[in-house]
């Protein structure tokens, strides 16, 4: 389930340029993925509310995963539950290298590809289509330009404006972690004229260069502003019938093996209503989804 809802099937679709995440290694890419499976297992055999889609107080992390978010105490390979720190980064899917991977290009990323998963895998919303005849907006890994300055402009354009005012503000905070998951301050390029960087990663010296610092702060749609991922997430917490909804959906979408319809939607809202006084708790949540007519008329 988790390679069709959340694309996990795409963890290979790229591979990370060496130069620039010479963290990326055979072993981090095997734990990544087992991570994310995991911990949908630890919120279903929990019964944990559905906000811990989005912001949990604990992961489900072996030694490599620790070492690559810094998290001391944790050694060997078994993914194991591990309690996070008080205001850690981590914790829910989208902190996790997996899904901030297949989020991503093998060099840079990017605030719309991000929003758009955002939208259609955490919040169930099918994005508009761009407009014919509109160029796509490309980051520049040579730190020449700032993407979000790029953003900028385009949403200057009318026909642009409507869609990235949605979806914008759904990757920007996600900056805050490379193509890899890591946790950055600044962005990574090969610009001779970018600050040099002496640190050594596995026995090798790095290749790449510290650019432009990253802004991942950003206001939703409501007017509702975040200053970072932290504040992004508890944003999203908050929302959590959205998130029950859309987890419900990508379920059935799943287990029926169709796209829900118009005619979905009442049972849907039963399923969203019936569950909302337990906080949609995922166990709650999976024993309705089986129980509902969509599901037993597949």
């Amino acid at each position: 389930f988790t390679e069709a809802w959340l694309n996990l099937r795409d963890m290979d679709f790229t591979i990370p340029d060496r130069s620039l995440y010479p963290e990326y290694e055979p072993y981090l890419r095997f734990s990544m993925p087992l991570e994310t499976e995991a911990f949908l297992r630890e919120l279903i055999d929990g019964n944990h509310p559905v906000a811990n889609i989005v912001k949990s107080d604990f992961a489900m992390i072996n030694d490599r995963m620790a070492e690559h978010y810094g998290i001391a105490g944790v050694t060997g390979s078994q993914i194991r539950k591990v309690k996070l720190p008080e205001n850690s980064w981590r914790g829910g899917f989208l902190s996790q290298g997996s899904v901030m991977k297949v989020s991503a290009n093998g060099s840079a990323t990017s605030p719309v590809v991000r929003g758009v998963y955002v939208m259609e895998r955490i919040l169930g919303i099918t994005p508009t289509p761009p407009p014919p005849n509109i160029p796509g907006v490309e980051p520049d890994i040579r730190g020449a330009s700032s993407l979000r300055e790029l953003l900028d402009k385009h949403r200057n354009v009318a026909s642009c404006a409507s869609c990235h005012d949605h979806i914008d503000p759904l990757g920007f905070a996600l900056e805050s972690f490379d193509v890899t998951g890591m946790r950055r301050d600044r962005f990574r390029n090969r610009s001779p004229e970018s600050e040099k960087v002496n640190a050594v990663v596995r026995g090798r010296k790095v290749q790449y260069r510290l650019g432009s610092t990253v802004d991942s702060s950003g206001k939703f749609l409501d007017g509702t502003r975040y200053q970072d991922f932290r504040a992004y997430r508890d944003y999203l917490a908050k929302h959590d019938d959205r998130l029950a909804r859309a987890f419900a959906g990508k379920l059935l979408t799943f287990a029926t093996g169709r796209e829900l319809g118009f005619s979905d939607r009442a049972e849907l809202d039963r399923i969203v209503a019936d569950t909302a006084q337990n906080k949609h708790r995922l166990r709650d949540l999976l024993h309705r989804i089986i129980k509902s007519e969509i599901f037993l008329n597949k």
